[in-house]
């Protein structure tokens, strides 16, 4: 197959799979816009032929993303996201506040720049107790996690490393929809482990906090999301329990 071909059919497959896991049927997306029909989407999942650029970005709009977030999460080539998350896990395992602070983009405007700059600050308060995230930040924040129209594997992710950046009442109402939301098989299906471990760690900071009652509410949620294959979670929920 020639250069052209592998590309178009290795973004059609994905774009079928981003639109499934955010749960949007075929019409859903054509509906959103007058460029687009159920047909020339389906022959462009089928890799049978390519959409204009005009078309391509009415049918990411159509899964309300942005091309940054759609390519963001990309797992066949190096993204924007990969490229950063790989950065920054080295720094975290070797514990390099510096290195962070490396990845910090002054100024940023650009979404996905401002969620990399709070995962970078989230990530050095865990390790030095620092604490850089600004005001706006925090808003910014709260107000993407709150308005995001679906739970995907990326907003998930999100959330689970910066717990503690949120306020108490939003940790617990965004976990709560987070375990409620329709889409959680789905993210299951494909992100199964960050998922559960999320869920674990809301628990045991709800526990840390005090509230109780709320980390019960969380718990019972585990009997569905927790399966026996899940060891290593089911260990460390009890040894932290009997702790």
């Amino acid at each position: 197959m020639s250069k052209n071909a592998v590309e178009m059919q290795e973004i059609g497959t994905y774009y079928k799979q981003v639109r499934e896991e955010r749960g949007y049927t075929l019409s859903d997306v054509a509906m959103s816009s007058d460029y687009l029909d159920k047909s020339q989407l389906s022959r462009f999942e089928s890799c049978e032929n390519m959409l204009s650029a005009d078309r391509f970005l009415a049918a990411i709009n159509g899964l309300n993303m942005t091309p940054s977030e759609f390519f963001a999460l990309k797992s066949n080539e190096p993204s924007q996201y990969h490229i950063f998350a790989t950065k920054m896990m080295k720094y975290v395992m070797k514990k390099e506040v510096q290195g962070l602070k490396s990845l910090i983009k002054p100024k940023a405007r650009m979404k996905m720049d401002k969620i990399f700059n709070i995962l970078a600050k989230s990530a050095i308060l865990d390790i030095s107790q620092e604490n850089l995230i600004t005001t706006t930040e925090k808003k910014f924040l709260e107000n993407y996690l709150l308005n995001i129209p679906q739970w995907t594997f990326f907003e998930v992710n999100i959330f689970g490393m910066c717990l503690e950046i949120l306020d108490e009442d939003e940790v617990y109402d965004l976990g709560q929809d987070m375990l409620a939301s329709n889409e959680l098989t789905q993210i299951i299906a494909f992100n199964g482990e960050i998922v559960k471990k999320t869920a674990i760690n809301l628990y045991v900071y709800l526990i840390s906090k005090g509230w109780y009652r709320r980390a019960e509410k969380i718990e019972k949620e585990f009997d569905t999301l927790l399966t026996d294959w899940n060891i290593e979670e089911k260990i460390s929920l009890h040894i932290f329990k009997t702790f």
